[in-house]
This record gives structure tokens, sequence and C-alpha cells, in this order.
């Protein structure tokens, strides 16, 4: 039986943006294609695919925050968590379950698992030597992008809404600069705050010069990337890319889907690698650009699968799940996953782990 989507409040406070679904399939596939050995010349590659990411959230979520009162946070925080925890949790138990049949239970394997669990990955994850800790030779590394967006879920609404300033551009601006200085990956999220508020105000993504400023900006930010080879104008070149695309519209079912596999993509790609790297050392031996063919391929067939079984049925009955007393049962347990994520992940550290 097919469910009708449930009336979700938080679609009204934001346009449409149909280029915004592509955009999440091309950052996931760069993704994607980058762990399967494909090189991406520095501005173009998987770590400024996720800087984009980045952007993108703060736009939508700054957006939406922007337009909500404290009252209604049990909802922004039940969307936050059915949407990305369901799917993400399903990934967990893939990858873990996986790697515990293939390597059996480690010190490494407990560790990363916390810190996957309580959203703090990045904060404890040293590069490279994690790749040889992680299950499954890194398999998931790319869930250190999901700590660092669920961090941001629980750091905006309290600056936006619980300080005074909160809503200003120029409290998110310094924020972004300071960021930016200390070259963290929050800089892009907060550059795409930035956007939001001004959008807000201007509703300037109406307007195609706007969009093509951006386009030049974004190529440029994007020559000096590769000119320097440094980073540091990533945040610039990730939020114009979010605004050149920022265009109102409908959103087209095909856009929609491509959109919404992204995420399952994003986070289970390693089931291809992992299975056509199988069945390469065994009986069918494949050249490097078949292999990152197959790869694809399966990956990408694999997580329409997972979106339509999963995150497309959460969409529809998450209306239907909500109440406001599970709402702050889910905000208490955000909070609550990422403090003892940093109390466990400070003693791991400090021992020498």
């Amino acid at each position: 039986m097919t469910h009708p989507p449930a009336a979700n409040p938080e679609a009204e406070k934001l346009n449409n943006y149909p280029l915004f679904d592509w955009l999440r399939f091309v950052l996931a596939s760069i993704v994607v294609l980058g762990h399967a050995g494909i090189q991406f010349p520095t501005a173009f590659g998987g770590h400024m695919a996720v800087e984009v990411f980045f952007a993108l959230s703060g736009w939508l979520i700054g957006g939406i925050l922007l337009r909500t009162d404290r009252r209604e946070l049990p909802r922004f925080f039940f969307n936050r968590s059915t949407r990305i925890w369901i799917p993400y949790a399903l990934a967990i138990v893939l990858l873990y379950g996986v790697a515990l049949l293939h390597e059996g239970a480690s010190l490494f394997w407990f560790k990363y698992l916390l810190f996957d669990v309580t959203f703090t990955h990045q904060l404890f994850t040293i590069f490279p030597a994690a790749l040889d800790e992680m299950p499954l030779d890194g398999s998931g590394n790319q869930f250190w992008s999901i700590s660092v967006e669920e961090q941001f879920y629980l750091i905006a609404p309290l600056l936006i809404l619980f300080v005074k300033q909160g809503k200003s551009l120029w409290i998110w601006l310094l924020i972004a600069i300071v960021l930016g200085a200390f070259e963290s990956h929050f800089a892009a999220i907060a550059l795409g705050v930035c956007a939001a508020i001004v959008e807000s105000r201007t509703a300037f993504s109406a307007s195609p010069v706007i969009r093509w400023t951006a386009v030049a900006v974004a190529a440029s930010s994007a020559s000096v990337i590769i000119w320097t080879k440094s980073s540091f104008f990533g945040p610039i070149f990730a939020v114009a890319i979010v605004i050149a695309l920022a265009k109102p519209g409908r959103r087209a079912r095909l856009a929609q889907t491509a959109g919404g596999l992204s995420y399952p993509l994003y986070l289970n790609h390693w089931i291809g690698v992992f299975a056509v790297n199988f069945v390469s050392k065994r009986w069918l031996p494949l050249d490097f650009e078949m292999f990152v063919l197959a790869q694809y391929v399966l990956n990408i067939a694999v997580a329409l699968a997972l979106y339509f079984a999963v995150d497309r049925q959460v969409q529809l009955r998450r209306g239907i799940w909500y109440n406001d007393e599970l709402g702050k049962r889910l905000a208490l347990t955000s909070y609550a996953l990422v403090g003892s994520g940093l109390i466990l992940g400070s003693a791991l550290l400090l021992a020498g782990y």
C-alpha cells in the first residue's frame, strides 16, 4: 500500500531548487569515482565535492532555521534525525557487519564504531594512519563528513535561535573567516548560511546576473586552487557553486530520484568496490577502466534500491510518525551522542589509542 506524503511544514520554508538534485548526484559520483582510483584535478576531486556538500547544507539548513522559531525545534530535530540517521544506521550495520565477518572484532573495530555512532569521527581520526586501522581498509572513511553535518545541525539552532545576533550576516561571516583561517570544514557550511541569510532578505536567487557572477567566482576560485594547490579558497568555490545553481523551479521526478539516491550512494559505495574487487580477484580479472565502470554501475544499482526501500519510505512516512515529544527526545539523544563521543574519544586519545 502506498502512503501519501504527510504534511511537512519545513518544505514550505524553502524554494525548490531542481539543479540541487543533480548537484548532489554529481558530487556523490565524484566521491565514488575518486575512491575507486580516478584522479581528479584538485578543485574537482572528492575533497572539494564534500566542501560543496557542506556549503549546500549551510544554504538549506540555514534557510530553514532562519524561518523557524523555537517552538518548531522538535520538528527540526525530528526531520534531521529520521532523514540522516536511518540510512546512516543501515550503512553502519552493513559496513561493520561485513568487517566483523571478514576481519573479526578488534580494538580498532570498536574504536571507529564508537566514533561513527557518536558522530565524532572527524574529531579523533588521524589520517593516513586511520586508513590502515579502519574496517575494510578504510571503507567507511567518508563517514567523517556525516559527523561534521550532525555537529552543524546541533550548533546552528543554538546560534541562530538562542543568540541575540544569531541571524546576523556579520556574525556568520566572521565565523566563516575564522574557520577558513584554520581551514576548517565548517567554513564552507558557515558561508552557505551567509548566502542563505542574504537570500532570505533579497531573494537574489531569482537573478540570472547573480548566478552568472557566482559562476565567474567559482571559476576564478578553482583556478587559484589549482595554481596554488591550497584549499584555502575551497569554501568560496563551494558556496559559489551552490549560488550558481540556486535557480528556483519545479523539481522533476527523475531529478528527485537522482538527488535522493546520492545519499545512499555516498554512504555505501564501498559495496561496489568490495564486490567487484572480490569477483575480479577470483574469477573475472578486470583492467582499471572496467573495474571503475563495474563498481560505479553496481553502486548506482545498490543506491537506487536503498533509496526506494529506505530513504524514500522515510520521506513518505515521517510526517505520520512525528509528534512533539519524539522530536524532543531525538534532540536530546543527538546532543547526548555527540557529548558521549567527545568524552569517550578524549579518553581513548589520552590513553594513546
